[in-house]
């Protein structure tokens, strides 16, 4: 007898398929289509600069500054960063690849300008940036770190050389010690000895360095003095970073020109102190920086 061939078929209302590893989908079941992965999100971190809880601005004056409650108002506020990390929930630190934007950002340097050129303002220029713009792997980011200055492989370099913004004359001083990482100034009319102004000046910048760039030897300074910044418990995306100025001279002596060019104990220790520095050692002291903070 001969039995005719039987092709798969419908049985008790379920798709049967035909063979030994044989499968039962539903008819009304969707298929599972795994998600494409999320592409890189688009970053910027927004400083907002401040002296103290007031905003900060050329040309106005701000009063009680300093060890001697001095009235002054800003000459410069600018600020050199570095290897911007996104920190994520579990610690781990993730690198924001920076825009080459050809004024602001280059490889992986960032300059903060909170200047501009205005009532007062006489070492910088017109334009400003609060902003560090860069790409990151998607995910959630609860902290921000970054290094103040210029890294030593951009720092001995002819200036003439390099790009925006790493070019600017105010900001440079010189092959041997290189660029100034944070410049705040502030200018002051003062009465005594005789009636006049004065301009006090704090540059961070590098010291004890050995070597001539100029004849292609290599640089080292034995106190690099580029503070490291962490900031945690705040999404970087969402919330502005304080740059505050007042920090940085919260103990200095405003009406005297004896500022801080980073080599004088008298003048440079609170400053140091206050961007997370020991002036003496020149070792890391994060719990002494008051610059960076988050408000709520």
């Amino acid at each position: 007898m001969i039995r005719p061939l039987v092709p798969c078929a419908l049985v008790m209302l379920g798709l049967v398929a035909c063979g030994d590893n044989a499968t039962i989908v539903p008819p009304d079941a969707t298929p599972t289509i795994d998600a494409p992965p999320a592409g890189p999100l688009d970053i910027k971190v927004q400083f907002t600069p401040k002296v103290g809880a007031a905003a900060f601005a050329c040309g106005q004056p701000y009063a009680t500054m300093g060890d001697e409650a001095t009235t002054i108002t800003p000459r410069d506020f600018r600020v050199y960063v570095h290897d911007v990390q996104l920190i994520r929930e579990d610690g781990e630190h993730v690198p924001l690849t920076l825009v080459q934007d050809g004024a602001w950002q280059y490889q992986n340097v960032a300059l903060l300008d909170f200047e501009n050129f205005t009532g007062g303002c006489a070492d910088g220029t017109p334009e400003t940036n609060a902003v560090i713009h860069g790409s990151a792997p998607a995910g959630r980011y609860t902290g921000l770190a970054f290094t103040i200055g210029v890294p030593a492989a951009m720092n001995h370099v002819d200036l003439t050389s390099l790009p925006a913004p790493l070019n600017l004359t105010g900001l440079w001083w010189g092959w041997g010690f290189g660029h100034v990482f944070l410049a705040v100034v502030t200018h002051t009319d003062i009465t005594t000895p005789q009636p006049g102004t004065n301009d006090h000046y704090v540059h961070l910048g590098s010291l004890d360095c050995v070597g001539d760039p100029e004849k292609g030897e290599a640089v080292a300074c034995a106190r690099p003095n580029r503070p490291y910044i962490e900031l945690t418990g705040f999404d970087p995306t969402r919330t502005p970073i304080v740059a505050d100025f007042g920090a940085v001279i919260a103990k200095s002596k405003l009406a005297t020109s004896q500022g801080c060019h980073s080599f004088t104990q008298a003048t440079c220790a609170y400053p140091f102190d206050f961007v997370g520095l020991n002036w003496f050692t020149g070792s890391q002291t994060p719990t002494t920086q008051k610059v960076f903070r988050i408000e709520p």
